[in-house]
């Protein structure tokens, strides 16, 4: 056994603090929500399972409830969304390792303190794969040592080849091949899941590895797969019963519904597909493509939602999910070969018009056949990015500036030829790249990187929103608008801009990524990012 202790200087060196975004926030007024990979470590206190996952952070399973509720992710300080091992002290303490080293928080939520792998004394490549607890320290596990921890420091105070003391672990990745025949043959498993004895068998028919193994607070056996899944077993009925809560991707380009919603993204090295998401009733389904018949591999960037029809846009294709009769097919459109993606649909009538790279493709709603026209025709070849109507006019954003076609008397009209100006009304700058639109009950808003305007369709006069130096000029990728605030999406993050008062709020956090899409539902906004879903709460 060889014991250490580093000088005091050297010790304040190791810990780097990592609260929410800001101070200002609760710990959950972000909330970062990924596709979790497996499941690598599982710990438990009175009220949660704390799941350690591969790509989705911490999730936290209220044992009372059986609920998911909002994950530890980068949203709360972590430094990293892959998790290794989880820990939940007796002390109360939350205790998280990754790649980076190891994290702990004393409320179990926020306020991470982190303690560098190379300051731990840990070799390059070295894996912290379980912690655990004795009377009097923080142990971790590696491939070669254990750690031993001081528990409320988290200052290393010894490594050794074994612990010499009894350690309570939680539970870590299974790294060795372990006989599970005995405890499968034991219990049944529901909702559609079987085993061969070796491993489960999802509904689906795909073969899944058990990837950690745990026994909580009631004595009850949880096992933990490699697609997120994991199983509580009831000691009475003998029985494993599933859950899962995680997205099908973590690139989410689009975001579709009211009171639940759509997800759709790119494609990933993991498996892929869309996400129904219901956070009021804790319901998260995905549907993969590797996994549904007739359903083709493609990345998602639109989706609309028709009675009992979900389509998604993808590359040089459709995607049409059938609700009442759980069934999917896929519908080559051929809309071009430049970049052949669908950016957004819009219903007319019967009709379902696509905005994409090369053009509009208008298709009809019942047999998905083209329809030609002459609206076809006049932007065949022109980057369409985004499609709105009122009752008798369709607006469509394109690379060569914004249009209005009139239903009634089949004509198209230009920006500076279709409505009324106010008389402060200042036309941007830039006539081109509309890349983006919202409406509420009164107003459409257009946005460029020259500024967003508004076009009231009760009196159908523009005027001026917000100016560009407001959002510093840059792509707009969405905006959202609640009343007087309008919710810009930038490549460079979110402003939060108040249109009566003046006032702004800018937003501009690591964890996430690149924006794609942004949307209001009650008080939170909600983004689509290439970092997962993320909400904030903003009133």
């Amino acid at each position: 056994m060889i014991l250490f202790k580093y000088p005091l200087f050297i010790i304040t060196l190791t810990y780097l603090a990592f609260s929410q975004p800001e101070n200002r926030f609760l710990p959950f007024d972000w909330v970062q929500y990924r596709q979790t990979g497996k499941i690598n470590s599982i710990s438990f206190s009175n009220r949660y399972a704390y799941i350690g996952t591969q790509l989705g952070g911490v999730q936290r399973f209220n044992l009372l409830s059986n609920r998911f509720e909002e994950p530890i992710t980068r949203a709360q300080g972590l430094r990293s969304n892959s998790i290794n091992a989880v820990h939940r002290a007796s002390n109360g303490v939350l205790w998280v390792g990754s790649s980076y080293g190891i994290e702990y928080s004393l409320s179990e939520e926020g306020d991470w303190t982190s303690i560098n792998r190379d300051f731990l004394g840990l070799p390059f490549g070295e894996t912290i794969y379980r912690i655990g607890e004795s009377d009097q320290d923080i142990w971790l596990e590696t491939s070669t040592l254990f750690y031993r921890l001081d528990p409320i420091t988290g200052v290393v105070t010894g490594r050794m080849s074994n612990p010499n003391v009894s350690v309570l672990w939680s539970s870590g990745l299974i790294r060795f091949q372990i006989d599970l025949s005995n405890l499968l043959f034991e219990y049944s498993i529901s909702n559609g899941w079987m085993t061969d004895f070796r491993s489960l068998i999802s509904p689906n028919g795909k073969q899944m590895r058990v990837t950690s193994i745990a026994t909580s607070i009631r004595d009850e056996i949880w096992l933990g797969t490699e697609d997120g899944t994991f199983f509580i077993g009831d000691n009475t009925m003998k029985t494993f019963s599933p859950f899962r809560f995680t997205l099908a991707n973590n690139d989410i380009q689009y975001i579709e519904g009211k009171d639940s919603f759509w997800l759709g993204g790119r494609l990933n090295q993991y498996s892929s597909g869309v996400t129904y998401f219901d956070i009021d009733r804790s319901i998260c389904d995905v549907f993969t493509f590797n996994e549904n018949i007739n359903m083709d591999r493609n990345s998602i960037y639109s989706i609309i939602k028709l009675n009992d029809e979900i389509w998604f846009g993808g590359k040089d294709g459709i995607i049409v999910y059938n609700t009442k009769k759980d069934f999917w097919r896929t519908f080559n459109v051929n809309i071009g070969t430049n970049k052949p993606l669908i950016n957004s649909f819009l219903k007319i009538n019967n009709e379902i018009w696509l905005a994409t790279n090369n053009g509009i493709v208008i298709l009809n709603k019942n047999n998905k056949s083209r329809i030609n026209n002459e609206i076809v025709d006049y932007f065949n070849n022109n980057i369409i990015y985004d499609l709105s109507n009122t009752e008798n006019h369709i607006f469509i954003t394109t690379e060569v500036g914004l249009y209005i076609y009139d239903n009634n008397n089949n004509k198209i009209y230009d920006l500076e030829s279709f409505g009324y100006k106010t008389k402060n009304f200042i036309t941007p700058s830039n006539h081109f790249d509309y890349t983006a639109i919202t409406k509420d009950e009164k107003y459409m808003y257009f946005a460029n990187q020259s500024g967003i305007i508004v076009f009231n369709f009760k009196d159908r006069s523009w005027s001026n929103a917000v100016e560009s130096s407001i959002y510093g000029s840059q792509e707009i990728k969405s905006i959202a608008v609640d009343k007087e605030k309008i919710f810009i999406a930038t490549i460079n993050g979110v402003v939060e801009f108040d249109m009566n008062n003046n006032s702004l709020e800018i937003y501009n956090y690591k964890f996430f990524g690149s924006i794609n899409d942004i949307y209001i539902k009650g008080k939170k906004i909600w983004l689509g990012t290439s970092e997962g879903l993320i909400s904030y709460r903003y009133k």
